[in-house]
C-alpha cells in the first residue's frame, strides 16, 4: 500500500465512524449529539438531521491516528505479502485493498453532502470543546462506543 492510500483509507474510516464514538448529553436544554474517533470531530445540527458540522483539528487528529494504526497493521501484512510465491494471497491482499479504496470514496462523498455551512465557532471550525460547552449549559455528556453509525 503505498503511503499516499493510508490517510485517505484512514479519512474514509473515520467519517464512517467504523470504530467510533458517540455523545449523548443529557440536561434541560436540547443538546446536539457528537462523534468521535477518538477525538470529537463531528457534531449533529440541531437544526437538521441530514447536516453535520466538522472539527478540522479533530480530523485531521483522528486522520494521524488511523493512518498509524495503518501502516503498523499493512507493514507485516505487506511484507509476508511479497515474500509469498502464492498468488491468490498476492491476489486476496489486492482486492482487501481496493474495496477499502472504493469504501473511503463513498463514505467521504456521503460525507461531503451532509457538510454544514459556515465557519462559525463551534460550528465548521479548528476545535470543539465538548467538556466546556457541556458545563457551560449544565449537560452531562455520556460516550457510547458505535460501529457504522451515522
Amino acid at each position: 500500500m503505498k503511503y499516499g492510500v493510508i490517510p485517505f483509507i484512514a479519512l474514509g474510516l473515520v467519517l464512517s465512524l467504523s470504530i467510533g464514538i458517540e455523545y449523548h448529553c443529557e440536561g434541560e436544554e436540547m443538546f446536539p449529539t457528537y462523534y468521535g474517533s477518538p477525538f470529537v470531530f463531528k457534531q449533529e445540527s440541531l437544526g437538521s438531521s441530514m447536516e453535520y458540522f466538522y472539527s478540522v483539528s479533530g480530523l485531521i487528529l483522528n486522520v494521524l491516528i488511523w493512518s498509524l494504526m495503518l501502516l503498523l497493521i499493512n507493514r507485516p501484512i505487506q511484507k509476508y505479502v511479497t515474500q509469498t510465491s502464492r498468488n491468490w494471497i498476492k491476489l486476496s491482499y489486492k482486492i482487501c485493498l481496493t474495496l477499502l479504496l472504493l469504501f473511503s470514496s463513498l463514505s467521504i462523498g456521503l460525507e461531503s453532502m451532509m457538510v454544514g455551512r459556515g465557519f462559525e465557532k463551534n460550528r465548521n471550525y479548528w476545535y470543539f470543546n465538548l467538556n466546556e460547552e457541556a458545563k457551560a449549559w449544565g449537560m452531562k455528556c455520556k460516550p457510547e462506543l458505535i460501529f457504522f453509525q451515522p
